[in-house]
């Protein structure tokens, strides 16, 4: 400060700067000019001190900017390691950890409500919890590789899988093995498996890769049909002679959704809706047995030991739990009293053991999943990933509305299991399948984040560029020169 002000007064004098300030000033355009590092593979090189002369120093940013992209090969930040090691967006992570919680969750659940009877029938208390173990394994190679293909891939071969899955629920009257008295799952070696459960991932993503190409182009009905409904309708009349009524409303529902997305007119999914209701209808009230479950839905008391006994059984077990539930393994329903207590009526068993707690934990995962489900939605990078992101999201939302309205006999017993949380090797596989598609879907988002990152960067190094000038020449004696 002081040689700054000797020097403004010799300037108004007419006289020379203080040496003091003329040496510091050509110090400091010195360092402006140091000498910077040039990296050649392995090799470190320093340029030649260029002395502070503006020509040199621009030949020196020139040489620089030459192997300026070698340097910026290595990631500087979280978001450009991502970009290097192909890694998971934040929502993917979360993704992935609420489906974890979620199994983990049900494995806890599955081998409370399924001890006493493995042991009584298979003579081993963790049968089904072994099983359901080898399930996981199988379904986390799914996510995994379903997580690592692109869903544009996914959705181009989801004409082979409807055809895979239709073959397959044509052979299940045929070859399949009786439980209930129904026919719904094909047994290969020790592995059950229900194509049913195929069905709807396959019919799901061949109707978004169908309707997501048709945008604007929904209005008649040629379009709306073919070949979506057509196939969805032989679907659905294959799984109803099972009979499986739950599954096919589940696949339906899912349909409609992604068609109401895709843009259809609401003329034309009224006429739908009401057909699709009528189909439902007569399906139910020509067979006494179903009739009598879903009128049991609406008066359970009414036929306490016919069709009204699950339900019954259900609110006794929810009821009992309270607040706090009556603790972990400590349910009483699970012993002969609620039928399928480890698959269909699983959130009964968390509703007896958890009590209020353990079933508001069950909504809350469910909430997370779709929330993140939408929010992958919302970020997809075209309108493909849009619509199959949402349509997953409502085909597991769906399902696990259905499930816990009929354990609390708010919507009639279907015989649906609860996502992620039931027994049963087909439903988690293809859960995990679908949650792989999502995190596939969220990855390529956070691509298109990493993109315009990448280029926001590129334009924030071309501003410093353009910003960086040769310094000026050092004030020249006796020319009075005004020194800031």
């Amino acid at each position: 400060m002081r040689n700054q002000a000797a020097a403004r007064k010799a300037a108004a004098r007419g006289k020379q700067p203080p040496p003091s300030l003329v040496e510091a000033r050509r110090r400091r355009d010195g360092r402006q000019t140091a000498p910077r590092a040039r990296v050649t593979g392995s090799k470190t090189m320093r340029l030649k001190d260029t002395g502070g002369k503006a020509g040199s120093s621009r030949s020196s940013r020139t040489r620089s900017s030459r192997t300026r992209p070698l340097l910026e090969a290595v990631p500087r930040d979280r978001t450009a390691a991502q970009v290097a090691t192909g890694g998971l967006s934040g929502t993917g992570y979360a993704i992935l950890g609420v489906t974890l919680l979620m199994f983990l969750y049900g494995m806890v659940m599955i081998f409370s409500a399924s001890s006493g009877l493995a042991f009584h029938v298979y003579g081993s208390s963790y049968y089904f919890l072994l099983r359901q173990a080898i399930w996981f394994g199988i379904g986390i190679i799914a996510m995994v590789a379903m997580a690592c293909t692109d869903y544009h891939r996914v959705a181009g071969v989801s004409p082979a899988l409807v055809a895979i899955s239709l073959a397959a629920l044509a052979a299940v009257p045929f070859f399949g093995s009786e439980a209930f008295g129904s026919k719904r799952a094909i047994t290969i070696g020790p592995l059950v498996f229900q194509p049913s459960e195929l069905a709807k991932m396959a019919l799901l993503i061949f109707a978004v890769y169908i309707y997501s190409r048709r945008e604007g182009k929904l209005e008649g009905w040629r379009e709306i049909i073919m070949p979506v409904l057509l196939v969805t309708s032989i679907a659905c009349v294959l799984i109803i002679v099972e009979p499986d009524l739950g599954s096919m409303l589940i696949a339906a529902i899912s349909i409609f959704v992604v068609l109401y997305l895709a843009g259809a007119p609401l003329r034309r999914l009224a006429v739908l809706a009401a057909a699709g209701a009528g189909a439902t209808a007569v399906f139910i009230f020509t067979s006494s047995y179903r009739k009598a479950r879903f009128l049991a839905f609406l008066d359970p008391w009414g036929a306490p030991r016919e069709g009204g006994f699950h339900i019954i059984q259900s609110m006794v077990a929810l009821g009992s739990g309270s607040v706090r539930g009556l603790g972990l393994g400590m349910s009483r329903q699970k012993f002969f009293y609620l039928p399928n207590a480890h698959t269909d009526f699983i959130f009964s068993i968390i509703g007896e053991e958890m009590g209020l707690i353990g079933t508001v934990a069950v909504l809350g995962l469910f909430a997370a999943f779709i929330y993140l489900g939408f929010k992958t939605a919302k970020g997809s990078p075209d309108r493909l990933g849009r619509l199959l992101a949402v349509g997953i999201t409502c085909m597991v939302g769906i399902q696990a509305l259905v499930n816990m309205g009929a354990a609390t006999g708010v919507l009639p017993i279907t015989g649906v299991t609860l996502p992620f949380f039931s027994y049963g090797g087909s439903s988690l596989v293809i859960c995990m399948c679908l949650t792989g598609i999502l995190i596939n879907i969220s990855r390529r988002d956070a691509g298109r984040v990493i993109a315009d990152y990448g280029r926001k960067e590129r334009e924030r190094g071309d501003m410093r560029r353009r910003n960086r000038r040769p310094s000026p020449p050092p004030a020249r004696p006796g020319r009075g020169a005004r020194i800031a």
